[in-house]
């Protein structure tokens, strides 16, 4: 009677190991998709940007869906004050499944060459 108390004790703690696991992979999941959306988002702004400088806005955001996660977008530019020509360009990405939520931020810098 006590080893199937003890084994039943053990099989307890192993399902709830592998539920945190789960939980855990779901969240890098989450968390991988909103860097690949970020990414995207950064070529989008670079390709624009060096396009067509008269209209370009810099600032920019928006919503996504991927499956049930939603993201939502922002990126703003930044003239960096060294150097005329690049920017500073700020990526934030939040997403929502469920009751689940995170935030991530992506940095990098942009030239943008002034016409002279």
């Amino acid at each position: 009677m006590i080893s199937i108390s003890i084994l039943s004790v053990g099989l307890i703690f192993v399902l709830q190991g592998l539920t945190q696991c789960l939980s855990i992979l779901r969240i890098s999941q989450n968390n991988l998709e909103a860097s690949l959306l970020a990414e995207e988002k950064m070529a989008e702004v670079e390709i624009v940007a060096k396009q067509d400088k008269a209209t370009f806005s810099k600032d920019a955001s928006g919503e996504e869906q991927s499956g049930n996660i939603e993201f939502k977008w922002q990126i703003r530019l930044t003239p960096d004050s060294g150097y005329e020509d690049l920017n500073k360009v700020m990526d934030t990405v939040y997403w929502k499944e469920g009751r689940r939520s995170g935030v991530s931020v992506f940095s990098t810098y942009l030239l943008i060459p002034h016409d002279k």
